[in-house]
């Protein structure tokens, strides 16, 4: 059977962001962004203590039954070899107690596995009761690691040693509107962090119970799925008092929502919102919360208060401030007291970190290299990322003037992944045609070949020909990948620490059609007219090439009789053919094959680089 694998990219949005628009078809295998899963924050549980903890280290501690059709069940690993590789950011499983044993239960391995052959459902128990039973407050931590196909999953807890349970279903929230053929719905995420961190509040099932009960179940559905691996499983007291700040925002008051790590200081807005996302992870409810957000020791300085939150709760509690904002790097701290809770030693998880840099001449969504390391979190995506998008993927990042400025080029991140000799052509889009699937360019960049060197340096610039000026308005700076059918892979760098409206970035696949994002890809513009370094002209006068598409033959044009020299590279950046010529000369191609290849011509006036399709 064909898997066919989904992503959905949109993260959860802050601050007035569209929905997303759809989902989209991945590759079968290990694809460079099987990591796109939205982040959810991480809930802190330095205030909560442990009173029971298992490893999987001694397997007598669980008990395993098989249900389903089919012979399969949990087994107890101690080697990442058992899992399989479902995705390259999730392999290996990322336990700290890998070594020691973890849960796995595995579809995919199933011997002649296929859809309609019988179900794989299976349970793993913990065999001895827990005592709670002076633990009224319970919170069930555990890691796990998964790749979604069309099963279910979950853990349900017994408070009376197994004669009643209560289930916490795993199977997430669905996509609106997409449907399998079948009929049941996509996930909103098919791949989980490495590890996932699960804390569940089981305090009305299990809370003050001497005879607790730990069931893991799954059911596949009688489709061929993926796996699930488990480990570290753990039982919390729950503080009574523990505000949480989840995550903090600086974003233009114009934007939409959208937050820039780099804004040109021709850029910035006159007024910003600060805020935060704060959650009341203790038992008691917390009043008058208060908010302080401090960039630069009191250079930008903010303060915001919510009333009232209750337990298990989170409020956005944000204000608009008017920054006198100049050239450089602001480094931010958001930190959120309460009535019951005005600091002491576990005060970490009420600080959250955001920065932010004001520049002279870049503009980026993403904030890579700037990002506090407490709070990063970087993905990836390419031409290796989904069904058919090797060659022609264009990828793009929304961009917000405010007022008329001169752009140069686009600046490139790229992953290691990156394999030499792509092709990358910059443009920038209207974004009402790219939501019409229409990849029309309102001005088209220069190719750039990546080489070793890019890929060492970890970006590529890609240049205009000349310098563009772009009015007031919104606009998408795209980039379109070809990577000759997969064996030179593009992989851009994906930030994904800071929750985007949905249209902050986009994809488009060739043959299908735009989709959203969500993220801060890194598709950077360079800014003013001081670049100038490798800017390269598309056009020499009296020199044209002809025609495009060919069937091997091109013609150059040479109306000036000057001496040009003519380099053709294929798309390995390898050089087929190169000559010289003072007049008119005809390019014969037919021999290396159909595909798409680079025609170099200069001269003393200058150089002009076009991409030939030969048929």
């Amino acid at each position: 059977m064909k898997k066919i694998y989904l992503s959905v990219l949109s993260l959860a949005v802050v601050m007035g962001a569209s929905a997303q628009q759809t989902a989209y078809v991945t590759k079968h295998g290990n694809d460079v962004s099987g990591n796109q899963t939205a982040a959810k924050p991480t809930i802190n549980l330095e205030k909560a203590v442990s009173v029971w903890s298992d490893d999987f280290s001694t397997p007598s501690n669980w008990s395993i039954a098989q249900s389903g059709a089919e012979n399969v069940e949990w087994t107890i690993e101690t080697t990442e070899a058992a899992m399989p590789n479902a995705a390259a950011t999730l392999y290996p499983f990322a336990s700290a107690s890998l070594a020691n044993g973890y849960a796995l239960i595995n579809s995919d391995g199933a011997p002649g596995n296929a859809d309609g052959n019988g179900n794989i459902a299976s349970t793993i128990t913990s065999t001895t009761t827990i005592d709670l039973s002076t633990t009224p407050n319970a919170i069930l931590k555990f890691n796990h690691n998964y790749r979604w196909w069309q099963e279910s999953r979950g853990v349900r807890v017994s408070g009376d040693g197994g004669s009643t349970w209560t289930d916490f279903d795993l199977t997430y929230t669905v996509a609106s509107g997409n449907t399998f053929p079948n009929g049941q719905p996509y996930p909103d995420a098919q791949n989980s962090l490495n590890p996932q961190e699960e804390v569940i509040n089981i305090s009305a099932v299990a809370g003050g119970s001497s005879d607790v009960v730990i069931e893991f179940y799954y059911d596949d559905g009688d489709f061929w799925g993926w796996y699930w691996a488990v480990d570290d499983v753990e039982i919390l007291a729950q503080p009574l008092d523990d505000v949480q700040v989840l995550s903090a925002w600086f974003s233009g008051a114009t934007n939409g929502g959208s937050e820039y790590g780099r804004t040109p200081i021709d850029q910035v807005d006159t007024d910003y919102i600060l805020g935060a996302e704060v959650y009341n992870f203790g038992v008691n409810d917390q009043t008058n919360i208060a908010v302080a957000a401090d960039y630069n020791s009191s250079a930008i300085t903010s303060a915001s208060t919510a009333a009232l939150i209750e337990s298990d709760s989170t409020e956005f509690i944000e204000a608009t401030e008017t920054p006198s904002l100049s050239v450089g790097m602001y480094n931010g701290t958001y930190t959120a007291v309460s009535d019951d809770e005005t600091g002491g030693a576990d005060f970490g998880n009420n600080v959250y970190e955001r920065n932010f840099e004001i520049t002279d001449d870049i503009y980026s969504v993403d904030g890579l290299g700037n990002q506090p390391a407490s709070t990063l979190d970087i993905g990836v995506i390419g031409t290796g990322s989904f069904t058919d998008a090797e060659d022609g993927l264009v990828v793009a990042a929304l961009y917000q003037f405010k007022s008329a400025s001169d752009v140069s080029g686009i600046r490139v991140i790229l992953d290691a992944g990156t394999v030499e000799g792509g092709e990358i052509y910059g443009s920038i889009k209207d974004t009402t045609t790219f939501w019409a699937d229409d990849m029309t360019s309102l001005f088209n960049s220069s190719v750039a070949t990546v080489s070793a060197a890019d890929i060492a340096a970890g970006y590529i610039d890609v240049w205009f020909p000349s310098v563009i000026n772009l009015n007031a308005g919104v606009y998408y700076a795209a980039v379109e990948l070809y990577s000759n059918a997969g064996a030179n892979d593009i992989v851009i760098v994906d930030d994904r620490t800071v929750a985007q409206p949905a249209r902050t970035s986009a994809i488009y696949i060739p043959g299908d059609q735009s989709y959203t994002n969500g993220t801060g890809i890194g598709v950077q513009l360079l800014t003013g007219n001081g670049w100038g370094v490798g800017i390269e002209e598309n056009t020499l006068d009296g020199v044209s090439i002809y025609p495009n598409p060919s069937e091997g033959i091109v013609n150059v044009s040479n109306d000036n009789n000057m001496t040009n020299t003519i380099v053709v590279y294929d798309m390995v950046g390898s050089v087929v053919l190169s000559t010289e010529a003072s007049a008119a000369t005809t390019l014969d191609l037919s021999g290396n094959g159909t595909g798409i290849y680079v025609v170099e011509v200069s001269n003393n006036n200058g150089t002009m680089v076009e991409r030939v399709v030969i048929k």
